[in-house]
């Protein structure tokens, strides 16, 4: 057995703790998601929605490359490094961003009242202050995280973290709402505790891991990087950061609320929460934490490009193979699904949904193909990528002021994504071996429309033609068909009704899907022999 820490053995064994945590912290987040949505009203919700989009475009700027510096050089610092090598590294990195972080917040204090008036959210500068403090706390939480635990495969004490956070800050919000309303400062104060709450076990987590790892011998041999090639690395992705940041979700969450108000900016928040819930689950994201490190460590270490390029396709497809049912599903039920999750505030937006989940189909790539771009030494591609999808931000503005409402925002999410990637993707195979299995995911594409099509079928074929005549049935045919079409039949037809109506979309969304799947086989032999392999059932 291989005593590599990023062996199989090393990585099923933070899988298995990776997937209890986030299977936790998806029920917390989506209780969160729920139940904030129906404790503030939609003034509330939207000016919440502004100032969350806030903070994120502000951890963003703040990083300055770091957690892709960490991402591409802590396995190999954990490889090859001794423990106390290892040590200072990751402090180095934690003192940066920290730094970092308090400067940016500073910053944004002194020119918090010019930031908020274009927005006309001067009235929320208290609470607007308050989220300073949150993104101060969530930033270190997250990079001790994202940047530090998951790259050493720490994923238990990762996952914990994340657990702790969302569980305390239920509990908080819990608290208030027993006592009386809730408005967006008790939201803030509730945020600030459960960020503090699991920055404190991460950094337990943290010191009990460089504590127990101290006395590494090292590789005589091994020297560590310059912090001049490494600043390289950062420079080049923080770049691309902040050109992608300019047409980010954050941005256009910001033109919505300039040139379409507050109660718009809250559908769009909470169609992009959904958005980021699907999107955290992918397989592309949920396991990214596992993926990278162990892409880019197969990469350093002997795989080469062939294994890195086989497990990023492998990987990609997973994604969409997870993706396409909740496309069709969304597509079919979109409606009736955001109008039950908001309580009926958000009606008739399936229209939106079902188009902003269509930017995931790239999205789902643009992680792997960042990393493939990043562990072969071409991190300037994605400045490129970057360069080219921020055309799509005069796309929003225009047509945003030729009324074309969130279609503009929707619209350029997509078209930013799709240029990103398809620049990527063409540099990638201009000057090294990588090429991403198209084949695989036309097929993919395919058996998605195609069970789409089916599922529209099924439903006319129900509603329609199957339909009995209740009165002239006769016999136990007859009978037991007015029976269960008096119980499916208002479920099924459009629009869906109610949450049994939306099980049967969803069973038969993924239901179709799975059988073109097996006809179109978008898997090849030895991803499926591998598939298996990791799922532990033996091939006959």
């Amino acid at each position: 057995m291989s005593n590599s820490p990023y062996s199989g053995a090393a990585l099923k064994r933070s899988a298995m703790h990776f997937l209890a945590g986030k299977a936790a912290s998806a029920l917390l987040t989506f209780g969160i998601l729920l139940w904030l949505v129906r404790l503030l009203d939609v003034e509330e919700y939207g000016t919440y929605v502004a100032l969350v989009a806030g903070m994120e475009l502000g951890l963003a700027i703040t990083q300055i490359g770091l957690p892709w510096v960490a991402a591409r050089y802590l396995p190999e610092f954990r490889l090859h490094a001794s423990g106390q090598q290892l040590e200072k590294f990751a402090l180095q990195i934690i003192a940066r961003i920290c730094l970092y972080a308090i400067m940016g917040a500073l910053l944004l204090f002194v020119s918090l009242p010019w930031l908020l008036a274009p927005l006309k959210l001067a009235q929320h500068a208290d609470v607007a202050r308050l989220y300073l403090l949150v993104m101060m706390a969530e930033g270190l939480r997250r990079n001790l995280q994202e940047c530090i635990l998951e790259p050493l495969l720490q994923q238990g004490h990762a996952q914990f973290s994340q657990v702790m956070r969302n569980l305390v800050l239920l509990v908080c919000l819990g608290i208030i709402a027993v006592q009386g309303a809730v408005h967006l400062h008790h939201v803030a104060l509730a945020e600030l505790t459960g960020t503090l709450v699991g920055t404190g076990f991460a950094l337990r987590g943290l010191v009990r891991y460089l504590r127990t790892h101290r006395h590494l011998p090292g590789e005589a041999s091994w020297q560590p990087p310059k912090w001049v090639k490494m600043r390289r690395t950062a420079l080049h992705m923080y770049f691309s950061q902040l050109i992608t940041l300019a047409h980010s979700q954050q941005v256009f969450i910001f033109l919505t609320q300039h040139f379409l108000g507050v109660e718009t900016t809250a559908l769009l928040g909470f169609l992009l929460n959904l958005y980021g819930q699907i999107c955290r689950y992918l397989p592309a994201t949920l396991l990214f934490g596992l993926i990278r490190p162990k892409l880019i460590a197969s990469y350093v270490g002997e795989g080469g490009m062939a294994q890195l390029m086989g497990n990023a396709n492998l990987v990609g497809k997973l994604s969409l193979f997870v993706l396409m049912p909740l496309l069709v599903f969304a597509w079919l039920a979109g409606d009736e699904l955001l109008s039950l999750l908001s309580a009926h505030k958000f009606t008739q937006a399936g229209s939106y949904f079902g188009c902003l989940l269509l930017v995931l189909i790239p999205f789902s790539q643009r992680l792997i193909l960042e990393t493939v771009v990043v562990a072969s030494g071409h991190s300037h591609f994605c400045s490129w990528g970057s360069s080219l999808a921020v055309l799509t931000l005069p796309l929003a503005y225009w047509l945003l002021e030729s009324g074309q409402g969130l279609w503009g925002p929707i619209l350029a999410m997509m078209a930013s994504q799709i240029l990103y990637n398809a620049t990527l993707s063409a540099a990638m195979a201009a000057t090294t071996a990588y090429r991403p299995d198209a084949a695989g995911l036309f097929r993919l594409s395919a058996a998605a429309l195609v069970g789409y099509g089916l599922c529209i079928f099924a439903r006319m074929a129900w509603v329609g033609s199957f339909q009995p005549q209740v009165n002239e049935s006769v016999g136990l045919l007859g009978n037991a068909q007015a029976f269960f079409y008096a119980l499916f039949a208002q479920e099924i037809e459009r629009p869906v009704q109610g949450w049994l109506g939306l099980t049967v979309m969803a069973a038969l969304s993924l239901g179709l899907f799975l059988l073109m799947s097996f006809f179109f086989k978008p898997f090849r032999v030895e991803e499926r022999l591998r598939l298996n392999r990791l799922l532990g059932y033996k091939s006959r």
